[in-house]
């Protein structure tokens, strides 16, 4: 213990006021060094530019600005989408109520169109049915045209005298061609008349009406083969409705042709006959 003491006794006392100022000293050296490193590492880093508070108010400033217009455009843009749906609104309910309207007006076409075709198939029917009752009353007209015809003949070529009494000349001519049966001739003649108007230098036809058919078929047979006929150039006819007469025509080469070839050819009122059988337009036997 005794060594203890003696050694602290013996060693150098040091100033406090001096610890202090060495204290600071070697304090300030480290404060050098530390900064003198801080500019070698900043020498060596590149500088990061700060903003100024004057530059970031004004940045601020603008982007609120543009908020604003950003958000009065997008309330425009909203307030003209707005009126775009509403116009499409409008114009989507005039194309309905048209289209209603264009509904209502092809159903009521439809309905026309439809009665129309139950019109018109009706009068078809009717058409077609008055089709036949015209051929009908044709045919029969014609059928009563030609039995009345055939009470009637018809003579050419006797000769006209002005202020004649046309009976009473064929009368005596009918008297040389059937003289057995001329007491009868008086009662036998109905009518006799000339056809159409007269004419210069040419003689009309004259129409003779039977009252009897016996005596006309007598007096047409026997004009056939009679001399005084042909002294006096005339010639004896049947009469014929016009359209007898065109199918006659029609049919008359096939007659000359089967009679230059031998055979028994004849007409029967519009009828065509070849050895006793009836013949078509286009020569077959019916």
């Amino acid at each position: 213990m005794a060594s203890q003491n003696i050694n602290k006794s013996l060693k150098p006392k040091v100033d406090s006021k001096k610890k202090e100022t060495a204290s600071n000293r070697d304090h300030g050296y480290a404060m050098d060094i530390s900064t003198q490193n801080k500019r070698e590492r900043g020498d060596s880093t590149p500088p990061t530019p700060c903003k100024t508070p004057g530059e970031k108010r004004l940045r601020s400033g603008e982007e609120e600005e543009g908020e604003e217009i950003s958000l009065r455009d997008i309330m425009k843009g909203i307030v003209s989408l707005g009126e775009k749906v509403d116009s499409i609104e409008q114009q989507v309910t005039h194309t309905s109520v048209m289209l209603a309207s264009l509904a209502k007006a092809v159903e009521f076409n439809a309905n026309e169109v439809k009665e129309c075709k139950a019109k018109v198939q009706e009068m078809e029917k009717q058409s077609e049915k008055l089709r036949k009752e015209n051929a009908d009353l044709k045919q029969r007209l014609r059928e009563q045209e030609r039995y009345r015809m055939r009470w009637c003949l018809r003579i050419q070529g006797l000769k006209e005298e002005k202020g004649e009494d046309i009976r009473a000349v064929v009368i005596q001519t009918l008297k040389h061609i059937v003289p057995e049966s001329a007491a009868r001739l008086e009662e036998d003649v109905d009518v006799v008349h000339r056809l159409g108007r007269k004419l210069e230098n040419k003689q009309r036809n004259i129409v003779v009406l039977f009252t009897r058919r016996s005596m006309k078929e007598e007096v047409w047979k026997k004009s056939k083969k009679s001399s005084y006929c042909k002294e006096l150039g005339i010639r004896f006819a049947e009469m014929l409705p016009k359209e007898d007469w065109e199918q006659r025509n029609r049919l008359w080469p096939q007659i000359d042709e089967a009679r230059r070839a031998g055979k028994v050819a004849y007409f029967r009122g519009p009828f065509g006959y070849i050895d006793g059988r009836q013949i078509g337009l286009e020569g077959r036997h019916t």
